[in-house]
């Protein structure tokens, strides 16, 4: 999902230089509810059906699948148009909108009042340190849209020691949204699995695994502050700078195994 310009590169040895580059496509995906438009997201224009029902769920406007009557990507103009059982009143949204440190999009629904009925996470996963550094060594060769352009995210959820669903975005949360969407699809829970991101986990990456009760986040850059607290109320396990031979634990390390 890139387009092939051309482009002139300086180099201080070779001058200017008339070449092609790749560079990822960037697309206003619309996502329009029981006839509302909720929000238009700045995205790939990959997977944009997980995209939508995960974004829906990460958001709270959605508790399952169960809840779409319908839903129908249009591909050439990027929107899509659901139907779900429960009745919006987008008025009442805009209220709780939050400005966001993505890329991707910068307004949120988030509220932090609506997560205190969250609870924290019980899952019983354990993992070894070596099983992890290995899926992150395999999830960054997956990312193919990053090596062409170097402009996108990756992430992915792994279960018994494997990838399972994978996705790249322009946006580090849409990214999210949609292996979270795939989950959501297929009917499946979280607490068996645990999420793979490439780039820093922030408070509303945190809060989306606790939305849908994610036991580890693992990521090859670094947390934030107030992630490490949100992890440590919701017992996330919450790993950064996951790289090579070591990483960093910020809460919960009961659930990573190291045998040294």
């Amino acid at each position: 999902m890139f387009e092939e310009l051309e482009i002139k590169r300086v180099s201080l040895e070779a001058g200017i230089l008339v070449l092609k580059d790749k560079v990822v496509r960037e697309v206003p995906f619309t996502i329009i509810v029981n006839g509302e438009q909720l929000a238009t997201l700045l995205a790939s224009p990959l997977q944009l059906k997980e995209l939508a029902v995960g974004y829906l769920y990460v958001e709270g406007f959605i508790p399952s699948a169960d809840e779409i009557s319908s839903l129908i990507i249009d591909q050439n103009t990027f929107i899509a148009k659901l139907e779900i059982k429960k009745q919006l009143s987008i008025a009442e949204l805009s209220k709780k909108r939050v400005i966001t440190s993505g890329c991707g999009r910068n307004i949120s629904f988030y509220n932090f009042e609506d997560f205190k009925s969250c609870v924290p996470v019980q899952s019983p996963l354990k993992i070894e340190a070596k099983i992890i550094l290995d899926l992150i060594a395999e999830f960054q060769k997956k990312s193919t849209i990053f090596k062409e352009t170097g402009g996108v995210h990756s992430a992915a959820v792994c279960q018994a020691g494997a990838i399972i669903s994978f996705a790249e975005d322009l946006g580090r949360h849409n990214a999210v949204d949609k292996v979270i969407g795939g989950l959501v699809l297929a009917g499946q829970t979280a607490e068996d699995k645990f999420l793979l991101l490439s780039g820093r986990i922030s408070s509303e990456m945190l809060l989306k695994a606790a939305r849908i009760g994610m036991p580890i986040i693992v990521s090859r850059s670094a947390p934030t502050d107030m992630a490490i607290r949100l992890a440590k109320q919701f017992k996330i396990t919450l790993v950064g700078f996951a790289r090579g031979q070591r990483m960093n634990i910020y809460s919960e390390e009961g659930r990573i195994l190291c045998q040294k």
